[in-house]
């Protein structure tokens, strides 16, 4: 396993520090923020960074400044300097973080690689929080697979509503949907991309029955596109 974790953070620190074939859709900072300093020493302190610090600050502190490249690259840093140490989950939630920020770049490839590793291996069949398919979701959004969309957000719409009337993540994927043709900084930034879904049911005895999305664009509308 540690292996297996070892060479994919190879293959990542290699695309990384490649000059991405097109970031158009991507977001960079701006012009007098010096990205490039700031990932430096935050690498340079990575090793010395607890989980919990590096997650709170760490990472966090370069996307705020919109350095996300440089904060994709801080995660790899510290995964590469914890990898004997570092639990599951924290692999997992890292990777899914190092997913977001290099999708907002554009780097979707990267993203993919990330996101390959930041499924949840133990997940119960019957979890509360799908959270499998819902990186199924993100998944299949930067692999352009309609399908693959629709079957990961089916597959949320089945999860019963929480505490606070909502199914977990669901309004998260249905962006996705959405926003399909937008850039992933659209998806993650933009109201628009927000779906118009009813979750709570009107009957407490019907909290395990989907509710349907109502979403400007479905994954329906989807499919008839690419048709």
């Amino acid at each position: 396993m540690k292996l297996a974790l070892f060479s994919g953070l190879a293959v990542i620190t290699t695309a990384i520090f490649t000059p991405a074939l097109s970031q158009e859709a991507g977001i960079t900072a701006p012009y007098e923020t010096d990205c490039q300093t700031l990932g430096a020493t935050m690498n340079q302190q990575t090793a010395n960074w607890s989980y919990a610090d590096f997650e709170d600050g760490g990472w966090r502190t370069l996307a705020s400044k919109k350095c996300f490249f440089e904060a994709g690259g801080s995660i790899v840093s510290w995964l590469s300097a914890h990898i004997d140490t570092a639990s599951p989950a924290e692999v997992r939630t890292l990777r899914y973080h190092a997913a977001r920020v290099f999708a907002m770049t554009g780097r979707h490839q990267v993203a993919m690689i990330h996101l390959s590793h930041a499924r949840d291996s133990d997940q119960a069949e019957n979890a509360a929080q799908d959270w499998n398919s819902y990186i199924d979701a993100f998944s299949a959004w930067l692999r352009r697979d309609v399908d693959d969309l629709g079957n990961a957000v089916h597959e949320l719409e089945k999860q019963a509503v929480d505490e606070d009337g909502y199914k977990p993540n669901l309004s998260a994927a249905l962006r996705f949907v959405v926003c399909y043709d937008q850039p992933y900084a659209s998806i993650e930034t933009n109201p628009a991309c927000i779906p118009d879904i009813e979750t709570a049911p009107s009957n407490p005895d019907e909290t395990d029955i989907p509710a349907p999305p109502t979403s400007i664009l479905t994954v329906e509308d989807l499919r008839g596109e690419a048709q």
